[in-house]
């Protein structure tokens, strides 16, 4: 399953027909097609990743809030993980996906409205569900998103009214998409990360290389039980360690690079597409640098899976050979989306992040509002 393209209406702030699409729309080269594009199907490509950048408070991360719920909904057929999302949207959510499966493309309709009658209000119903599907062929590339050609999908079976119609298509309960928010609580629960390798096998390889990246002391880690883990340093030593203990140990570094790495892992070898939001809170500009190379390189992401992050770091859009992979995200009054091709015109090999800088794209910080600051600093 591959998404091609979401829109949205009634989420927090961004704007009606809120869009964002996976597809690229500008021409592709050869040495796009190898290291820009992924091929899902005869001449069908979706992005291998995904940028959005934008000034501070510009929305970026509500934009990722939205795709995590649609991942939600692929990955586990109900509002699970992202509940928190809908704490203050009010009215139903109406999202419009049109995505790829098995040779055919579907349009998937629903609004997801708050359950009233619930005690905390905190179960997501989905109301007015509709799917429609065709099947992909070539010649249909330049008509994709023609759906007068789809036919609707009707079902017999009736489903609890908070799960998505998508489990009658899809079945499995699978992570499709993985959220990284920009906090690192999420990566405390080291139990997390060895549990995902047990699904990928046990791999003590992946998981010894991985802690080298961030720690050159640790030669490996060991989970007992989920409170309890070993550490075997390069110097021979030993340590048994509680959860807790373990998060004292190490460097709040090492602790967000394995645990974020681990779903890096994951998606590559699942082709589960990752977000994460303001990249380089993460790491340093090298390590950055490296992942998105990693979705790049054909040799490593061989599932196809699709790297989308947030950034102020706007370096990272040179290493981008397309700009149609670009989103620039704005807020004034509502946010909205702009897309570096379809919104912006430069030559191709002018520095992407020169133009960011030049404030091309209207996203540098105020200049009025810095120079107050510096006279109340200044008193």
């Amino acid at each position: 399953m591959k998404l091609l393209k979401v829109v949205a209406n009634h989420f927090k702030l961004c704007d009606e027909n809120f869009m964002i699409s996976f597809m690229p729309t500008a021409n592709k080269t050869m040495a796009d097609k190898e290291f820009e594009l992924q091929e899902v199907d005869d001449d069908l490509y979706v992005f291998s990743t995904l940028g959005i950048i934008g000034k501070n408070a510009s929305g970026k991360t509500t934009i990722v809030e939205l795709l995590s719920v649609v991942y939600d909904i692929f990955s586990n057929y109900r509002i699970n993980s992202s509940k928190s999302v809908f704490k203050f949207i009010e009215k139903p959510l109406n999202l419009d996906i049109t995505f790829y499966h098995n040779g055919t493309i579907y349009r998937y309709l629903t609004d997801l409205c708050k359950n009233e009658n619930s005690v905390d209000n905190t179960s997501i119903l989905f109301r007015n569900e509709k799917l429609y599907k065709r099947e992909y062929k070539k010649a249909h590339i330049k008509e994709l998103f023609n759906y007068e050609k789809f036919e609707e999908i009707s079902s017999e079976i009736k489903l609890p009214e908070d799960t998505s119609m998508i489990y009658l298509l899809l079945k499995d309960i699978s992570l499709r998409g993985i959220y990284c928010p920009s906090d690192d609580y999420m990566y405390r629960d080291y139990a997390q990360a060895f549990n995902i390798y047990k699904l990928l096998d046990n791999n003590l390889a992946i998981i010894t290389s991985l802690l080298k990246m961030f720690d050159e002391h640790l030669d490996n880690i060991k989970m007992i039980n989920e409170n309890k883990y070993k550490i075997n340093y390069t110097n021979g030593s030993v340590k048994e360690v509680s959860n807790s203990e373990l998060y004292e140990i190490l460097s709040s570094g090492t602790t967000k690079g394995f645990g974020l790495f681990t779903f890096v892992v994951y998606s590559l070898r699942t082709g589960a597409d990752l977000i994460i939001d303001e990249i380089e809170n993460h790491f340093h500009k090298t390590l950055v640098e490296n992942l998105v190379n990693l979705y790049k390189d054909k040799s490593v992401n061989k599932n196809n899976a699709t790297l989308i992050f947030t950034t102020h770091y706007c370096e990272i859009l040179d290493l981008f050979n397309r700009r149609d992979n670009i989103y620039i995200s704005k807020y004034d009054e509502k946010i909205k989306l702009e897309n570096m091709h379809t919104n912006y015109k430069f030559r191709s090999e002018l520095s992407k992040s020169n133009k960011f800088y030049s404030n091309e794209f209207n996203t540098n910080v105020s200049y009025d509002a810095l120079m107050n600051f510096k006279k109340e600093l200044m008193q």
